[in-house]
C-alpha cells in the first residue's frame, strides 16, 4: 500500500487521520467514511483501485482509529458535521463521491443533504438509509444503559473476534482485524456508547425525503449473510436512490470492502468511472 499517505488534520482543535490517494489538489475526490469500530484503514484496499480515476481519502473520524476522542466533542451525527464539513473543506475538495460502510453511513449522508451542491454520488457498503431499522442485538445493547458498560468492559480481544467474524462469512485479514481490536480502546468504547445512544433510525425518512429530489447516482453493495443489517434494505436504497446499482453478494456479511476487497474495488471503480468528471 505504497501510494497511500497519511496525515493529521486538525478542526477546531480535534484531529482526525486523513488517509490519502492520488493528486493531492483536485476539487473531486472519493471521499470514505468508516463503520463503529472502524478506521480509514478499512479502505486501503479500495484507495489504490479508486486513485487511478480520481483523488481519494478516507478519514479516521474523531472518537476512532488514532484520531483524538475527546469527551466534549459532540458524538451524534448532526455533531459530526461540524468537523466533517469543514475538514472537506479544509483538504480542498468541492465536488464528493461519498463511499459510506454501516453506521457512519448516516453521517455521509446527513453531510450530503446538507451539501447537495457538493455530493456528486454515493457509495454505500452494508449502510444507507435505514427506515424502520429496528438495530442489531449488539447496538441495542450498547443503547441501554448499565448494560451497554457492561458489556463493553467485558469484550476481551477473543470474544471481540469472534464476533466479528460470526458477522462475517469469510476470514477476515488476522493484520486487520487486529489493528481494528487495538484500536477500540476504552475512549472509542466510552465514545460508541454515546454515538449510539444519541442516534435515532426513526429519522431515516429526514434523510430519505431531502436525498430523494436529488436523485444521486448511487452504488449499493450488501452481504446476502450480514447479520447486523439485513441485506433487504439493499434494495430499500432504490426508495431514496431511484437508479442505484445494487449488488447483494451471498458469500459475504457486513464487511464487503474487508472480505472481498478487490471484487468491491472493482465493482465501487467501475461505477466511479460512469460519474467522475460527468458534472452531474
Amino acid at each position: 500500500m505504497s501510494s497511500l499517505r497519511e496525515s493529521r488534520l486538525s478542526i477546531n482543535g480535534v484531529a482526525g487521520i486523513v488517509t490519502s490517494a492520488g493528486e493531492s489538489d483536485s476539487e473531486e475526490a472519493v471521499v470514505c467514511l468508516h463503520s463503529v469500530p472502524g478506521s480509514g484503514r478499512d479502505f486501503q484496499w479500495l484507495l489504490p483501485e479508486t486513485e487511478k480515476i480520481v483523488r481519494s481519502v478516507a478519514f479516521d473520524l474523531p472518537g476512532f482509529g488514532r484520531a483524538d476522542k475527546p469527551r466534549d466533542f459532540p458524538y451524534s451525527i448532526e455533531g459530526y458535521q461540524q468537523w466533517l464539513a469543514p475538514a472537506i473543506a479544509e483538504l480542498g475538495v468541492r465536488r464528493v463521491h461519498l463511499v459510506l460502510h454501516s453506521f457512519h453511513s448516516q453521517t455521509g449522508l446527513m453531510w450530503a443533504a446538507m451539501n447537495p451542491d457538493k455530493c456528486a454520488s454515493v457509495t454505500l457498503l452494508a449502510g444507507g438509509v435505514l427506515e424502520d431499522y429496528p438495530g442489531n442485538w449488539i447496538a441495542n445493547l450498547w443503547k441501554t444503559p448499565i448494560a451497554g458498560e457492561v458489556l463493553q468492559a467485558t469484550t476481551t480481544r477473543p470474544v471481540f473476534k469472534l464476533v466479528m467474524q460470526r458477522g462475517n462469512w469469510r476470514a477476515l485479514p488476522g493484520e486487520w482485524l487486529d489493528d481494528l481490536i487495538t484500536e477500540d480502546d476504552r475512549d472509542t468504547r466510552r465514545v460508541t456508547l454515546q454515538l449510539y445512544r444519541a442516534t435515532s433510525f426513526d429519522d431515516g425518512h429526514i434523510l430519505r425525503e431531502a436525498l430523494t429530489p436529488r436523485n444521486l447516482p448511487a452504488l449499493v453493495i450488501w452481504g446476502r449473510k450480514d447479520p447486523f443489517i439485513s441485506w433487504r434494505y439493499a434494495e430499500r436504497q432504490h426508495e431514496t436512490f431511484a437508479d442505484a446499482e445494487v449488488h447483494v453478494w451471498d458469500d459475504c456479511g457486513h464487511l464487503p470492502h474487508v472480505q472481498h476487497p478487490q471484487r468491491t474495488a472493482e465493482t465501487v471503480a467501475a461505477f466511479l468511472k460512469t460519474v467522475v468528471g460527468s458534472g452531474g
